[in-house]
């Protein structure tokens, strides 16, 4: 399958925002949570924002000022700190300029004013002294007044024009936002600057933003796509545009509303590129180096902060993903008690800034990073929820002297804007328990509770106990237990022990051992409209589930005196259900199809999040019929490919099983190829789209299908040739 993608877009400027217009309506999120704050609506739902709600709340400021009261550490520290420092001194005027360019020393007049402000700002919210809100806001006024043009190389400039204007337009406009959402209340501020200061970010800034996160693009790192989301999120409340928060929200989440659409490597679903056992979420920039993979993690608890303060948990997003991604980047960056670097446990990923087939094939860790870029991540799921993330509370502890940002990345002052008072609740249960098999074992992994010592690991025949004691697992481990039980269906509990006392137990993950079938859908036009199934959920139980015919799809002769559906080799297909591959690593899908004729890259079955990562079977592609399956737009496709096409104008029995790192691909139920590097799964790259027939680019399958099965676990040759039969 050579699936094309842009990898050198026009990334201009002018290409970016030339015809982008009024901001369309933007779907919702699927089910916005209610706000762990006040319980109100979600801002993703409602389109009405809470102010201040960016950074930091008003229950913040309170909540800093008793601190700072009450002489507690260390906010008085950095409350004086903050006072001493230059940024808040009442003599130093602005700096404003009419055109600021990345490439050159313009951008560190802004830099410094946008620091500035915050500083200001901060100072009046804490103190209520109005002389640092109005030089806040003769500094917002000034820029506001000037600024026409942001860009990456000055008109005539022999410079080279990387096009990081769009870094520039995401992390200061962003930026910007934080000092006038902490002044929108201020009685001296000017309502007719305050909204000359909302026009500036509306039309210098956020259509940079906008329209990057709306192309969906994949050919560059995850810092360019988390700049963006984090500016069109912040203007987006700033300017009350609800559109454009919704758009952020929509695009951090990876949720297409059920529309053909790609998402960059600043969605979450993309930004983790492969999820190791112990809930370390490998993340896309870690194979370039840590400065980059320190400044996601800044830019993410930026932006997950101030969503959550709009009532949206993108923190919690598919089982915590971002934490995951924090730990492992946090992980790379602490040295042992030896004074080494941990070694890292990594999936070869392609190079989003190098052609194909450029790979990382390990976690650069030539350096460990200092960036202050913690705080948010550890005071939310830490302090603020319970939940234990030892590798983050370490760098916390270890950057927190770096409150600056000379490069103008970074937020200043987090320790004192986000430190939250030690959790002080009960323990929590471990959470997020998953057990999915791979190789044939189930592999455990969850999250660990504050104030555990160990966790202890059980097993029982059924979902309700008893349960059998397996191991205990000290809390300074990676939570992560890999059993290897009978055949059979099985339950795993874990429970947090610290204290002198036990947590309750943690939720119930479910693994049947070696696999159990997952779907049936014999698309044989006799069960009410055909294209229905049985299904079974990943925890257990049957339910009837139903296919859609796509663009032209229709019901022609099948293979033994029935039906079957029938594409046209043009846009036919058949939509399968999302879910049907959730958890699995072990898995086999087979079928039977019929060929007219074939077609480079069609597909007989296509399922992923997205076009940039997914997994097909191909029955003409390179030199043969294979099975693909791909993370970062096909740059790392993994691949078992038969040594001829698929045979044509025949009935063919086609199976694909994948055990561990091996994938077989069987062709009437003989075995045709095999390939022992298969590192991704399903559960790795999504079943967000699921397709029968065709894809997302390339012209459908020319034939006919029937007889549907997804097995979870891979089957045996002999299975395989009894399905053939």
């Amino acid at each position: 399958m050579t699936l094309k993608h842009d990898t050198h877009p026009d990334l201009s400027r002018r290409a970016l925002v030339a015809g982008l217009g009024a901001l369309p309506a933007m779907p919702l999120l699927a089910s916005g949570p209610a706000s762990a704050q006040t319980g109100a609506t979600p801002a993703s739902v409602s389109g009405v924002f809470r102010h201040p709600g960016l950074l930091m709340a008003q229950t913040d400021f309170k909540r800093i000022r008793d601190l700072i009261a009450a002489g507690a550490q260390p906010w008085t520290d950095w409350w004086n700190k903050l006072c001493a420092d230059r940024a808040t001194a009442l003599d130093v005027q602005p700096n404003p300029q009419a055109e600021v360019y990345r490439a050159d020393s313009s951008k560190y007049a802004m830099y410094r004013d946008i620091q500035r402000a915050w500083c200001l700002a901060l100072r009046w919210k804490l103190s209520d002294d109005p002389r640092y809100a109005d030089k806040a806001v003769e500094t917002l006024d000034a820029w506001s007044e000037k600024l026409k043009v942001i860009g990456t190389v000055r008109p005539g400039s022999t410079a080279h024009d990387d096009h990081t204007f769009i870094l520039l337009a995401g992390m200061q406009g962003h930026q910007w936002a934080q000092s006038g959402e902490l002044l929108r209340d201020y009685r001296g501020w000017p309502r007719a600057n305050l909204a000359r200061f909302q026009h500036m970010l509306s039309t210098v800034f956020a259509p940079i933003s906008a329209a990057f996160l709306s192309e969906g693009r994949l050919g560059s790192h995850a810092n360019w796509e988390m700049a963006s989301l984090c500016g069109a999120l912040a203007i987006g409340v700033f300017c009350d545009k609800p559109e454009l928060y919704r758009l952020a929200c929509d695009v951090y989440a990876g949720n297409n509303r059920g529309k053909l659409r790609n998402f960059g490597n600043g969605s979450i679903v993309h930004g983790v590129y492969f999820l190791h056992p112990g809930h370390l979420g490998q993340w896309e920039e870690s194979g370039r180096d840590q400065g980059h993979s320190t400044l996601g993690m800044s830019l993410g608890g930026d932006l997950l902060e101030m969503a959550w303060n709009q009532g949206d948990d993108l923190y919690g997003m598919h089982n915590n993903r971002f934490l995951a991604a924090a730990e492992y980047v946090a992980r790379s960056n602490l040295l042992d008690e030896h004074g080494r670097t941990y070694p890292m446990p990594f999936s070869r990923e392609h190079d989003p800034s190098q052609p194909h087939p450029s790979m990382w094939k390990a976690v650069n860790q030539s350096f460990q990073h200092g960036r202050n870029a913690w705080e948010p991540i550890f005071n939310h799921y830490v302090n603020r929820m319970g939940l234990a993330a030892p590798n983050v509370a370490r760098m916390v502890v270890q950057c927190e002297p770096n409150y600056w940002s000379g490069g103008g990345d970074d937020m200043v002052f987090p320790t004192l804007t986000h430190r939250r008072t030690a959790y002080a609740g009960p323990m929590k249960p471990p959470s997020g328990l998953i057990a999915p098999v791979r190789d044939g074992r189930p592999v455990l992994s969850w999250w660990g509770s504050v104030g555990a010592h160990s966790y202890v690991v059980k097993r029982g025949a059924k979902a309700g106990g008893p349960f059998t004691h397996l191991a205990t697992i000290a809390a300074g481990q990676l939570l992560t237990y890999t059993d290897s039980p009978a055949p059979g269906v099985w339950f795993y509990q874990v429970t947090a022990l610290g204290g002198g006392s036990a947590s309750a137990s943690s939720n119930i993950a479910r693994a049947a051992v070696p696999g159990e079938p997952r779907l049936s859908m014999p698309l044989n036009g006799v069960n009410g409209t055909g294209t229905a199934g049985m299904f079974q959920s990943p925890a257990g139980g049957w339910s009837v589930v139903e296919g859609k015919l796509l663009d032209g799809a229709v019901w022609g002769e099948g293979r033994l005196n029935d039906q079957a559906i029938v594409f046209d080799g043009k846009k036919a297909g058949l939509q399968l259900p999302s879910g049907i591959f959730s958890g699995l690593d072990d898995f086999s899908v087979s079928m039977w199809a019929y060929a007219n004729s074939l077609h480079w890259d069609s597909s007989l079955f296509f399922v992923g999040q997205d076009d940039f990562s997914s997994m097909a079977i191909v029955p003409q592609a390179g030199n043969g019929m294979r099975f693909v399956i791909f993370g970062a737009g096909f740059n790392d496709a993994q691949v078992v490919e038969a040594p001829g096409f698929m045979p044509i104008r025949r009935w063919v029995h086609v199976a694909v099983t994948l055990k561990g790192t091996t994938g077989r691909l069987y062709l009437d139920g003989k075995e045709v190829a095999a390939s022992h590097e298969i590192l991704l799964s399903p559960r790795q790259v999504g079943d967000q789209v699921a397709f029968l027939g065709r894809n997302w680019a390339h012209p459908s399958f020319n034939g006919r299908i029937q007889g549907l099965r997804i097995n979870a676990g891979a089957l045996s040759a002999a299975e395989i040739a009894t399905l053939a039969k």
